[in-house]
């Protein structure tokens, strides 16, 4: 063995050499590997003295630290800045998908044991790949357990016949009969989604790269090796906003206490937990605004409660056009309870409605218009594409619905035909001189009075 001013080498019986050194921490370190000169001992030495003075330690000292151990560091403190429901939700994204094996038998990954040193892209991309596949065969096993009823079989034999009967609700007894007399016929499964459980790998990939990426930031590891392309992103079909006539059509076929809902959620653009926290002090009926103070907190198996909007930008007062901000103060009136506190929409004995029971809601008057991909979120989006329509500024709409970047903005402006139209009669007249210029679209308004104009008053 030969000592030397950082490291030692000595010589093996197989005649290679070994290099050691003393770590930061005081404990003897072994190279990864042996080496068949002492000249290439002397510079592995060399170069890890050169990482250690430049404070990269993880680059020549491999951590100890695994990934189940790393996902509890990133929960635990990242437990203040993080909202209650998200909290749970990378929780419980952890426990399912990265803390347990995935894949096959013949190739099964489990990463909750292994250190955050032996990580590698390669690794992590099939770890992925499993994680898709298990993902999938999951969503497939839940599909199969959700097969049609006999009740949902009869309904679909019996629309297909023409004969009167309710979409929703309890079928009746005379169209059961009739549709066992002819041989109960079971309605066909729904096809099995290729690019089911996606979403959920998605969300688990980002979730460690979300973890390793701080592990990096400490010093743990020398990079992220979580580098998979494409391997956090899911394309999700478009979500198409209602038109003016749905949302009339849809707030109609509601409950009486929350068609006014509907109408503020579609003509706002308000986040669901944000309206259905509004109280009656959030709301000036003579200036026709609704003020944004705080939302709904949701968390599974826990009451319900209310926090912050999501982000600074949540907080805002949105201006209602005429006749929605007038079915609204009817609803105060009607249905609201009395006192500041009162919340303006909630369930008939005035406790806030969680998600559940407004998807349970809307569900049966959504169905009744025909659309049945309808969501509380669509109306949000719907708000959001109106008020670009009616000629929102990218600054004016991301202020209204109450976005931080002008990005996550931009994904409620879609294009509408006729607006397009008149876009490309502009370019015409450019091309072509008319000698009377064609006349703007006028905005889609809410039934049955036309909105005063968009606008939004920022809160202090």
């Amino acid at each position: 063995m030969s000592r030397r001013e950082f490291g030692q080498i000595d010589r093996q019986r197989s005649g290679r050499y070994r290099a050691r050194f003393t770590g930061p921490d005081g404990r003897l370190v072994s190279a990864p590997r042996t080496f068949t000169r002492r000249r290439e001992a002397a510079d592995y030495l060399a170069r890890v003295r050169g990482e250690l003075l430049a404070g990269n330690t993880a680059a020549v000292i491999p951590t100890r630290i695994t990934v189940a151990e790393a996902v509890a560091t990133y929960l635990r403190t990242n437990a203040t800045r993080l909202r209650p429901r998200t909290l749970d939700l990378y929780r419980r994204t952890a426990e399912r998908w990265i803390l347990r094996p995935v894949g096959t038998d013949a190739a099964r990954i489990d990463l909750g044991p292994l250190p955050l040193s032996t990580l590698t892209t390669p690794l992590l991309r099939e770890w992925h790949t499993a994680l898709c596949q298990h993902a999938h065969a999951e969503a497939v096993t839940a599909q199969r357990h959700r097969e049609p009823t006999q009740a949902q079989s009869a309904r679909v034999w019996a629309l297909g016949r023409g004969i009167d009967v309710a979409r929703t609700g309890r079928v009746p007894a005379a169209v059961l009969g009739a549709w066992q007399a002819a041989g109960a016929p079971l309605a066909p499964s729904p096809p099995v989604d290729p690019a089911a459980g996606r979403t959920a790998a998605a969300q688990a990939y980002r979730l460690l790269r979300a973890v390793l990426n701080q592990a990096a930031a400490d010093g743990l590891i020398p990079h992220n090796p979580a580098r998979v392309k494409g391997a956090g992103q899911v394309d999700h079909p478009e979500r198409l906003p209602l038109s003016s006539a749905e949302v009339s059509a849809l707030a109609a076929a509601m409950p009486p206490h929350l068609r006014a809902a509907v109408l503020v959620a579609a003509w706002s653009g308000l986040r669901p937990g944000e309206l259905f926290a509004l109280r009656q002090a959030d709301v000036d009926a003579e200036a026709g605004t609704v003020t944004v103070r705080r939302a709904l907190e949701e968390v599974p198996g826990a009451a319900i409660t209310y926090g912050p909007p999501k982000s600074a930008a949540g907080r805002r007062t949105v201006s209602l056009p005429g006749s929605v901000a007038a079915t609204l103060a009817a609803h105060l009136a009607e249905h609201t309870g009395p006192g500041a506190e009162a919340l303006v929409f909630s369930s008939p004995d005035g406790s806030p409605m969680g998600s559940g029971a407004r998807s349970r809601a809307l569900a049966p008057a959504r169905e009744a218009i025909g659309r049945p991909d309808a969501t509380w979120h669509h109306l949000r989006h719907t708000g959001a594409t109106l008020a670009a329509i009616a000629g929102a500024t990218q600054a004016e709409l991301q202020a209204r619905i109450g976005h931080s970047t002008p990005r996550a903005a931009a994904i409620y402006q879609h294009a509408r035909a006729d607006r397009d139209r008149w876009i490309a009669d502009q370019l015409d007249r450019l091309a072509v001189p008319a000698s009377t210029p064609p006349r703007a679209p006028d905005p889609i308004a809410p039934a049955p009075a036309a909105p005063r104009r968009l606008s939004l008053v920022r809160s202090a």
